[in-house]
């Protein structure tokens, strides 16, 4: 359903008019602010490089807060492994099985590998016969656009199923993915 927008005349015909939402009334500055080489194409181009500019700063933010994370995990787990050290002189076996001491231990260090991105698994994404999973780049980019998109369509679809079956949770083991027998 189309609206048409009746202009007020004791206002400018670009100024935001009454009943106009903020939404249309940004579509138009969008469009407006182009210039006379204005386009549809541009104005969205336009708005695409905005949205980006946005994930952009979202994604600084989150980078931030995860720095800030990680910088507190560390104190928490240098304290944590600070105690652990100065019992080891005072362990009594009555009060701390072998087993108790060495799963604690085990989960220290697992969470400092974490922590200061010592991999902790190694995962490989292999192709066909168990050989590494080669994208032969040529090929690809002679590819139709819609042939990229469903060759790389199929290769997430092939990694997340991978993924799944490492995690213990994929659990159509029985049914290929697409493009696989």
């Amino acid at each position: 359903m189309t609206t048409t927008l009746t202009l007020d005349p004791a206002l400018d015909p670009w100024e935001r008019q009454p009943k106009e939402s903020a939404r249309k009334y940004g579509q138009f500055t969008t469009y407006r602010d182009l210039g006379r080489a204005r386009t549809l194409a541009k104005a969205a181009e336009r708005v695409e490089a905005y949205d980006r500019h946005l994930d952009r700063l979202y994604e600084a933010t989150w980078l931030e807060e995860r720095r800030k994370a990680a910088e507190s995990d560390a104190k928490i787990l240098g304290a944590a492994i600070g105690k652990l050290a100065q019992r080891l002189g005072t362990l009594r076996a009555e009060e701390l099985s072998a087993s108790d001491f060495i799963r604690l231990m085990d989960v220290a260090m697992r969470h400092r590998r974490v922590l200061f991105g010592d991999p902790t698994e190694t995962i490989a994404v292999t192709g066909q016969g168990g050989n590494p999973l080669a994208v032969q780049l040529a090929e690809f980019a002679q590819m139709p656009e819609e042939q990229r998109r469903v060759r790389l369509a199929d290769l997430a679809a092939s990694v997340n199923r991978r993924l799944r079956a490492v995690d213990d949770s994929d659990d159509d083991d029985d049914q290929p993915a697409p493009g696989e027998e």
